[in-house]
């Protein structure tokens, strides 16, 4: 396979998994993790256990992400036309699973 269908099966599993990612499910939750930490590993991470949320057909686009953005040694927004923009209303939509927000513990004072 050459590195034009590399980047079209990448592109293909991204397409998938980001309708999912914007809705409030735990499988979307799961295809944002996916998503957003092969975007910014800084700010997201993908916990995978959470996988197991996911049904067949997205599972395996989630494997294909993993894998690509390893092997294209490309961000997945870099696949897409308007990807920076589209990742950003999936970082906007999941927010609280940002690294700081995510693992932020609260801190009560009690009087």
């Amino acid at each position: 396979m050459n590195h034009t269908e590399f980047t079209a099966r990448y592109r293909d599993a991204v397409e998938c998994l980001l309708p999912i990612a914007m809705t409030d499910t735990s499988g979307g939750r799961a295809a944002a993790q996916v998503l957003l930490s092969t975007f910014n590993a800084h700010e997201f991470h993908l916990d995978p256990t959470d996988l197991n949320l996911l049904d067949n057909e997205p599972l395996k686009a989630a494997f294909e992400v993993l894998q690509l953005r390893v092997l294209l040694s490309m961000e997945p927004h870099e696949v897409l036309d308007d990807g920076d923009a589209r990742f950003l209303q999936v970082w906007a939509r999941w927010e609280g699973l940002r690294i700081c927000n995510r693992y932020r513990k609260e801190v009560r004072h009690v009087s």
